[in-house]
């Protein structure tokens, strides 16, 4: 290989760099902030329990979305997989009731854990690149890190 053959990789990218090209190779992290902060947009209006009810049962239906995503691609006809599935549906349906058995305040926290845990959820499906397709585990890791840290930061809105 001769040095000309191994810099014509980095200068092609380099061509299609800047702002453009990292949005064209990232756009799922950019519809996942996107998603994320519409979100807050739309709960903000509602009342404080109301905000901590639908962000406790969005928590599960990001793992159920997972275990849809499985199933429709025949990826959990592996057991671990499938076991895996079902234990983080369990897990955090768990997480949306104590959500919402507890007060507003403190749910906060339960759900700034939940997105937390679920971010790892979606980190763990980016690199096996199986059950969902990679670039909606990156869309949903991106919107769960936004609203886990808006949870901590300003709380329910």
């Amino acid at each position: 290989m001769t040095p000309t053959t191994a810099a014509a990789p980095v200068s092609a990218i380099r061509r299609g760099g800047g702002l453009r090209g990292a949005l064209t190779h990232r756009w799922p992290t950019a519809l996942g902030a996107v998603a994320a902060v519409n979100s807050l947009v739309l709960v903000a209006r509602l009342p404080e329990a109301a905000q901590a009810w639908i962000s406790a049962w969005c928590v599960l239906l990001a793992a159920v979305i997972y275990l849809t995503w499985g199933t429709a691609r025949g990826d959990l006809a592996d057991r671990r997989l499938l076991t895996a599935q079902t234990a983080a549906v369990l897990g955090f349906g768990a997480v949306a009731i104590a959500a919402v058995a507890v007060d507003p305040a403190a749910a906060r926290y339960v759900l700034a854990a939940g997105w937390l845990a679920h971010a790892t959820w979606d980190v763990v499906h980016h690199r096996i690149g199986r059950v969902a397709p990679r670039w909606y585990a990156e869309t949903c890791l991106v919107a769960d890190l936004v609203l886990a840290t808006a949870l901590l930061t300003v709380g329910l809105p």
